[in-house]
């Protein structure tokens, strides 16, 4: 009774929900229920439906063609009907032999006594052997089956899931090819526009003295000419007889003769006429030197910002007049004198103050700066902080996040209040992490010696608007800079 359970669950496995007999041909779509291929193909689905959907749970697959076929499920079927054809050939056969035996169980008594039965339990009993066997290899293939069955369906789950991360990473690397290859193109553009103007201003200057050196050819070529014509003119009144006629060709090839004037070359003068100008060549071409380098490096920072999502530079727009900014746009350095910097509404005018050039509002950060010659104050705030008066100070603003670094005592400002932290005759290298994911924003001091991390300090927030970088200089140094990186 066992064993025809077992069997009895095994086959309802094995039925397609849409005929309800044992699967033919069976194939899995991509939700991981299977059915027969004959099923998915039949006329009636296809007029029924436009869209092509599972039966059971109604997930779109693919036209039946393109399906895979369960090789595994297969097997499994063609072995479980192969079983129960043996079974079934098995009862078939013993009813048979029942039949002949109890039609002719009379006969068989007269003739041989209790003999014939005999017999017949001895058949039986030569039976049950194999069969017992057969039962014992079912039970044993069962639980193989049914783990092959499950594990095969995790697979094909985990399948579909990579699959559509494949596809996730695919795109997501195509957007970044495009947007590299834009900005390499854009170089490319910049360098192409500089060399064709550069070319301009050198054809500018030498033109005028390639014109002239073949003015001066063609104007000796023709004297040259004019001369071999006299020259073969003379030659042939050396034969003339007539004195009056030689006479007058005479007169006129002298005075031919006497009106080609050779001047002499101004080589020397063109020379130094053509050294003056390469050197305005020269001046100009510095002017665009310039704008190329200053296009080259905003597409390299953009670059950057691609290839590194923190990336980080100062923007010159904010920075005080008090502060220089290295060509790199990471090193802002203190200037005894004010810079005549555009004035704009960006830029900071109470304290020695500089934003990033980017703003941050997702993923995970990291960055290292250093900062020598001065207290300092390094801090995350957003964009609206003000630009002057008292309340422009990062340490101040109700949207900053800053570590100050006065008088040998560290302290913490989140929204304007202090935190006293600890007392430390040293500090000039400062690491920051900024995590979107956990909302955190963690300081961590570097040991000049070891490169041993210390935690300071970390701020718990819930950012509700992109963050900036920013730094302060809380006095004036000749040597006083702080850099990032």
């Amino acid at each position: 009774m066992a064993q025809a359970s077992s069997e009895s669950c095994l086959e309802s496995e094995l039925i397609c929900p849409i005929c309800l007999h044992i699967f033919l041909d069976p194939v899995t779509l991509p939700c991981g229920h299977s059915f027969c291929l004959t099923c998915l193909e039949t006329p009636e689905r296809d007029k029924t439906s436009q869209e092509l959907c599972c039966p059971v749970c109604g997930e779109q697959h693919l036209s039946p063609e393109s399906l895979p076929r369960n090789i595994k499920l297969k097997n499994i079927v063609e072995s479980h009907r192969d079983g129960i054809m043996v079974t079934t050939r098995d009862e078939h056969q013993c009813t048979v032999e029942d039949k002949v035996i109890n039609n002719s169980e009379g006969s068989v008594r007269k003739e041989n006594g209790i003999d014939a039965v005999d017999e017949n339990c001895e058949s039986s009993e030569q039976d049950a052997p194999l069969e017992n066997e057969s039962n014992e290899r079912r039970s044993r293939l069962l639980p193989i089956m049914k783990s092959v069955h499950e594990k095969l369906a995790v697979v094909d789950d985990l399948v579909t899931i990579e699959k559509e991360r494949e596809a996730s990473v695919k795109s997501t690397h195509a957007n970044l090819r495009k947007e590299v290859g834009s900005l390499l193109e854009e170089m490319v553009d910049l360098v192409k526009s500089y060399s064709i103007v550069g070319m301009k201003l050198l054809e500018v200057e030498l033109k005028p003295r390639e014109d002239a050196a073949q003015n001066r050819v063609k104007i000796l070529s023709d004297i040259q000419q004019q001369l071999r014509t006299a020259e073969l003119h003379v030659s042939t009144l050396m034969n003339e007889n007539d004195d009056t006629f030689l006479s007058d060709e005479i007169q006129k090839i002298e005075t031919q003769v006497s009106s080609l004037t050779l001047e002499p070359s101004e080589e020397s003068q063109s020379e130094m006429e053509l050294f003056i100008n390469l050197k305005k060549v020269c001046v100009e071409m510095e002017r665009h030197n310039t704008q190329l380098r200053l296009g080259l490096g905003s597409v390299q920072r953009a670059l950057r910002v691609v290839l590194n999502p923190s990336e980080v530079t100062f923007d010159p727009e904010t920075i005080h007049p008090n502060l220089l900014l290295s060509e790199d746009l990471k090193t802002v350095s203190f200037s005894v004198a004010k810079q005549t910097y555009p004035a704009n509404s960006q830029r900071f005018s109470s304290f020695f103050q500089a934003l990033s050039s980017q703003n941050f509002f997702r993923g995970e950060h990291l960055w290292s700066l250093k900062a020598e010659g001065c207290p300092w104050v390094l801090a995350l705030c957003y964009g609206g902080l003000p630009r002057s008066g008292s309340g422009s100070g990062l340490e101040s603003s109700a949207g900053s996040w800053c570590l100050m670094y006065c008088d040998n005592l560290l302290r913490a400002y989140e929204n304007g209040k202090d935190t006293p932290l600890r007392r430390t005759l040293s500090l000039k290298k400062v690491e920051i992490h900024l995590s979107f994911g956990r909302g955190t924003l963690a300081f961590y001091s570097i040991s000049d010696v070891s490169g041993e991390k210390t935690h300071l300090n970390t701020f718990t927030v819930n950012f509700t608007q992109p963050v900036y970088l920013a730094v302060r200089m809380m006095s004036g140094h000749p040597k006083a800079h702080i850099t990032v990186s």
